[in-house]
């Protein structure tokens, strides 16, 4: 059964206009990632967000709108990660570690897992809609982790971009994309442990200067 976010993972709105519009987020993500974008008309969403029609449309004037806020809400989830600065005086392979686990943390979690599948029903269908997310904003945090490790001379100089997007991506296929596109449950303890370290450990062989 689809995840469905709910307003415990995060700071539950206090405005009633507010906890409608999160309402009707919720419901349209949930019945994206069920029937399919196509498939799901406003009235669904309507009556899954136990709201009228008139409160829906007040807030979204079309499924469009609805999927721009449902994608707007997953990147600001993901920029609003606790800031996880780069320490010159700590080891560089521990650091990389706690990255990663907040990564896999995020990338996890029921409502970020409900919110991927209902914007994927979408961009499967429609690649071009894809194409004009802004996918730079989901390692935004890891990109300036780089920087600073780049900056401060412990890698090797490269692109700071593609790195992050690889630090990210590995994790992602393992931690993410099975619980997407297979339907498994979040990985163990133990596997989240062994995927955080084997991606470390490659990314460190790749990337990490010479003592």
């Amino acid at each position: 059964m689809p995840a469905r976010p709910t307003e415990s993972e995060d700071a539950a709105p206090r405005r009633l206009t507010d906890r409608k519009r999160l309402a009707i987020v919720q419901a349209a993500a949930m019945e994206f990632q069920t029937r399919g974008y196509f498939s799901t008309s406003m009235n669904v969403i309507a009556a899954t967000a136990n709201v009228s029609k008139r409160t829906l449309y007040n807030h979204f004037d079309s499924k469009e709108a609805l999927f721009d806020a449902i994608i707007e809400e997953l990147t600001q989830k993901a920029e609003l990660l606790p800031e996880c600065s780069f320490d010159p005086t700590r080891d560089l392979r521990e650091q990389l570690v706690e990255l990663a686990e907040a990564e896999v943390q995020f990338m996890t979690s029921a409502s970020v897992v409900a919110l991927a599948r209902a914007g994927i029903s979408r961009v499967l269908a429609e690649p071009e809609v894809g194409k004009k997310i802004d996918h730079r904003r989901f390692h935004k945090r890891v990109k300036s982790w780089l920087d600073d490790a780049l900056a401060a001379g412990c890698l090797n100089h490269t692109s700071t971009e593609f790195a992050a997007k690889q630090f990210v991506g590995m994790l992602m296929t393992f931690a993410f994309w099975p619980m997407i596109v297979n339907g498994e449950s979040p990985p163990s303890k133990k596997k989240r442990v062994d995927i955080i370290e084997s991606t470390v450990e490659m990314f460190l062989c790749c990337y990490r200067e010479p003592e």
